[in-house]
């Protein structure tokens, strides 16, 4: 059995809101963002995103681990040390 890893992150500021949307609704605001590996982090992974509520907010695909941080940076302003890993 292999243990996925997942990194998790607090949302402290939202600078993308409205890019996430459902049927041309926007989701609601993050406050949480997880990303899943595929394996290592050179290899694709997704980034989740919910409120507190656990309510679901979108999801992407990206290529690397690199690239979801990106993502985070850009969305959230969130760094790789904003991150904390947890195992399943």
């Amino acid at each position: 059995m292999t243990n996925t890893l997942k990194y998790v992150a607090t949302v402290k500021q939202v600078f993308q809101s409205g890019i996430h949307t459902e049927s041309g609704t926007p989701s609601p605001t993050t406050d949480r963002v997880e990303i899943v590996l595929d394996g290592d982090e050179n290899g694709p992974c997704m980034m989740y995103r919910y409120t507190n509520e656990e309510v679901f907010c979108g999801d992407t695909w990206h290529e690397t681990f690199q690239n979801a941080l990106e993502q985070a940076e850009f969305e959230y302003g969130l760094n790789c040390q904003d991150f904390k890993t947890v195992t399943e």
